[in-house]
């Protein structure tokens, strides 16, 4: 072999390596979550739960998990970088918002991690679900996952009715704030066959908003969550609040409404059937 061609069979060799050692690269076995969007995802997709080794303290929680019967038996933990760090993972998920010392602490201990892309659309929710399938080498789970979601969310849509009016929806939420563009409620709204108002107002992300506010605009229908912790009572004084007892007010489960996973799905589903319900109701 010439010296030319034996150069050139290094310079392959030096360039296949780095690929083959990432095809090499193990799956995590031992897994810790530090969102309840992973929460959800991670149950759905590890086959073998001996894979997980903690999920929030939020996973077991009926009113804002999806998964908590599935969840139950699994470790616990808070976003406590001394907890994280003695279960010895090989894999921390974290969110966009979490505490960057967290995410500095735990790659200085060795420990690699996984930061969720900012949820702001179902798209995102999407991207999410299938950058956490590689990392944990469940790709054709979180496949599947997201073709679930998108076929839920396909025949929620086909029973919005084609002959009416779309509504004029406001998420009005505790204390006081609505949702615009860049937001999965704006998704969830528009993908229910409404218009999400303040988004057409030139809102985008959360905003703090007024009684007056909600007057002013004249929404045909008020939409809020069921989950508000920091606020119990918040549902009950909506429609308690003189200032809109000529309202229509849609309350739709937290726990679907505020998910940021594929269970965001389910949001549209509720949706629809209370937007339209009489008109389904009609056809039959």
């Amino acid at each position: 072999m010439s010296i030319k061609n034996l150069f050139a069979v290094v310079l392959l060799v030096l360039a296949v390596a780095p690929a083959a050692c990432l095809a090499r690269t193990p799956c995590p076995k031992s897994i810790i979550s530090l969102t309840l969007a992973s929460d959800e995802i991670l149950v759905d997709i590890v086959g073998d739960r001996k894979r997980i080794a903690a999920l929030t303290y939020f996973s077991t929680d009926s009113l804002i998990s999806n998964v908590a019967e599935k969840a139950r038996g699994i470790p616990q933990v808070r976003t406590n970088l001394e907890q994280v760090i003695t279960k010895s993972p090989d894999l921390v998920i974290l969110a966009d918002h979490t505490d960057p010392n967290i995410h500095t602490h735990l790659e200085a201990a060795g420990t690699k991690v996984l930061v969720l892309h900012e949820i702001v659309s179902l798209e995102s929710i999407k991207k999410n679900i299938k950058m956490l399938g590689d990392a944990v080498c469940e790709g054709a789970a979180a496949k599947t996952l997201v073709e679930n979601m998108e076929r839920q969310i396909a025949d929620a849509r086909a029973k919005i009715p084609s002959h009416v009016e779309p509504p004029t929806v406001l998420f009005y939420g505790a204390p006081g704030f609505t949702v615009g563009k860049r937001t999965t409620v704006n998704d969830i709204i528009e993908n229910s066959g409404a218009i999400n108002l303040p988004a057409r107002l030139g809102i985008s992300g959360h905003s703090n908003i007024s009684t007056e506010y909600v007057i002013q605009n004249n929404p045909d229908l008020m939409l809020t969550s069921s989950y508000n912790p920091s606020h119990p009572d918040f549902v009950g004084q909506i429609f308690e609040n003189p200032a809109f007892k000529d309202k229509k007010i849609i309350v739709v489960a937290g726990k679907h409404l505020d998910a940021a996973s594929h269970y965001a799905a389910r949001a549209i589903s509720d949706l629809v059937d209370l937007i339209f319900r009489a008109e389904n109701n009609a056809d039959r």
